[in-house]
């Protein structure tokens, strides 16, 4: 930030410094704004969408349709704004950790450790992305975001100031790196920070972690309700005296021919009071209404030996255990189920750095969208693609027909040579969707669908033949909304008309073709959504009234031009210095 020389300010000139300062926010993060050179281009030009026919992995007629976005991951939101506003189910994205050791690029230049701007750059650069992201999020959707201590903080502050403090779930310590990170000058960094935050926390909801197979040993025992192991009834250590509960300290009366169990003495009963081994007095676990729910359930258990009766509680076992703050796991491991698990996948050593252990990813996703089957997952800097392998997995799992959309650039890979969308993660998605082999060994393929864009840029809009042309070149956007994606005819020019196996979609281009687009139309059954050229907002609804299996029409492009109309305000609303 440039420093002011206030010495021979006039007094008028003083006096609108004091007013301009006294607007600024007192309390949150404040940065100066460093221009990018892709959001500037918003000023001359409009971001749209190529259809990459040959990249595209047809698997499953009928099957998920997953998408990959290639581009810069700012046009890509700038698009998605339109196509997938308030879809989005979660966010998962690993952003640059801008640790200066060239990591990353602002301006087409590798940001270093010594740039006196660097953490400026970084929050203009996630800032501009974030506020595009939130609009993709449904009213119960999540955001993840993992860093580490580079910018922990600052990332926090931003993260309140757009998702606001109170929509903070949870910020989790996932040990990544068991080893340590040695080059590190006092401590040994192993692990690294997940931000959760919701669009709204009165509406969301997270689930409970798998249970692992060494806890579901623990449940050894088995009624017709199901597994369950045994916990002592009696508490002992802190808060186990009848001092401190003494609604919890009473006799428990049982029968020992009969099994019958009550709070209240009974002929035959005997009495067991919670007493240890040491003669103290001690409490139950649960009072005496609790006590008698569980009897009801068949739950209270009271076994004889040497020193007398011992009472038990079946403690059933659960879907799930609640997910801690901490997550440390040998799946966790970065290396071992990020980086070598890459190497394999792309069948090369050292392919890409820092991957995420897939297996971390799937817990989360197991968190957070285990209960939405049809969930659709965003992550806009999909790096090695770990993201979309984890949907993938967790739809194995547990059946699911969940949607993953990964945006990344084709940038070099940090020197190496290698392109990150075409040589990295569009070859690991498509290995894990065919099918690969580890050392002649095969793995099966998930068998899902791909569809593959390009970002392009078209003119901005000056003319009313400028919006014809970008009309001409939002076929894909449309597609991408109705999740249409199969051609049925083209007319170019006129119109085309797209299927799904539920829908079809008509895009006319032409008004004056709509004659000849109801004269196709009436051969398919199918409801129809219609999109036609129209200068405005307007269309007329006479031209469509004889289509019967129309469903609805909508004029374009005008609601797309609004949403970048949009963009392109807020880009440029005063925010910080």
């Amino acid at each position: 930030m440039t420093k002011k020389d206030f010495q021979n300010w006039s007094r008028e000139k003083l006096l609108h410094e004091y007013k301009e300062l006294s607007k600024r926010k007192k309390f949150g993060i404040v940065w100066e704004n460093k221009p990018e050179e892709v959001a500037e281009q918003f000023k001359t030009s409009l971001p749209v969408l190529k259809d990459e026919k040959k990249k595209q992995i047809s698997n499953t007629k009928g099957g998920i349709n997953h998408i990959f976005i290639e581009g810069d991951n700012y046009h890509a939101l700038s698009v998605l704004n339109y196509t997938h506003k308030k879809k989005v189910d979660l966010i998962f994205i690993d952003p640059p950790y801008n640790t200066g050791n060239r990591s990353w690029r602002y301006n087409n230049d590798y940001v270093e450790k010594e740039d006196r701007f660097r953490h400026s750059k970084w929050l203009s650069f996630m800032s501009k992305r974030l506020r595009l992201a939130k609009n993709l999020l449904k009213e119960n959707g999540i955001i993840v975001v993992t860093i580490d201590d580079y910018e922990l903080f600052t990332l926090g502050l931003l993260m309140d100031e757009i998702f606001f403090e109170n929509n903070k779930i949870g910020v989790l310590a996932v040990e990544s790196n068991p080893r340590g990170r040695t080059t590190n000058k006092f401590f040994a960094t192993s692990h690294e920070y997940w931000l959760i935050y919701a669009k709204n926390t009165n509406a969301a909801s997270i689930e409970n972690l798998p249970l692992t197979e060494e806890q579901k040993k623990l449940f050894n025992l088995e009624d017709e309700i199901s597994a369950y192991r045994l916990l002592p009834f009696r508490r002992s250590g802190g808060l186990s005296t009848p001092e401190e509960r003494p609604n919890s300290h009473y006799p428990i009366y049982y029968n020992e021919k009969t099994g019958k169990i009550d709070i209240k003495s009974f002929k035959g009963a005997i009495e067991i009071l919670p007493i240890d081994s040491s003669g103290r007095r001690r409490v139950w676990r649960q009072t005496r209404p609790s006590l008698m729910e569980a009897v009801g359930r068949g739950d209270m258990v009271i076994k004889k030996n040497g020193k007398g009766n011992v009472v038990y509680m079946k403690d059933r076992i659960k879907s799930g255990r609640k997910p801690k703050t901490i997550w440390i796991s040998p799946k966790y491991d970065a290396s071992a189920h990020g980086t070598i698990l890459v190497d394999k996948i792309l069948a090369r050593r050292k392919a890409f750095d820092y991957p995420k252990s897939l297996y971390a990813v799937v817990d989360a996703l197991s968190v957070l969208v285990s209960d939405k089957k049809k969930a659709i997952v965003l992550d806009f800097f999909a790096g090695s693609g770990t993201t979309g392998h984890a949907v993938l997995e967790l739809n194995k799992r547990d059946g699911g027909e969940r949607q993953f959309i990964l945006c990344t650039d084709n940038q070099d890979n940090n020197g190496s040579g290698t392109k990150i969308a075409s040589d990295i993660c569009y070859p690991r998605i498509k290995n894990v969707l065919n099918g690969y082999s580890v050392n002649g060994k095969k793995v099966a393929g998930f068998g899902d669908n791909l569809r593959y864009y390009t970002g392009e840029l078209v003119g901005n809009i000056k003319t009313d033949n400028d919006k014809r042309v970008f009309t001409s070149r939002c076929g894909e956007m449309l597609c991408l909304v109705e999740s249409t994606f199969d051609e049925v005819m083209s007319k170019k020019g006129a119109f085309a008309i797209y299927e799904s196996p539920d829908q079809m979609t008509g895009i006319i281009y032409d008004e004056d073709a709509i004659s000849d687009f109801k004269e196709e139309a009436k051969k398919h059954k199918k409801p129809f959504v219609v999109y036609v050229f129209s200068y405005d907002h307007t269309y007329n609804e006479e031209d469509f009234e004889d289509l019967e299996n129309l469903r609805t029409v909508k004029p374009i492009p005008e609601v797309i031009l609004n949403v970048y109309r949009k963009i392109y305000k807020e880009l440029y609303k005063p925010r910080h210095l």
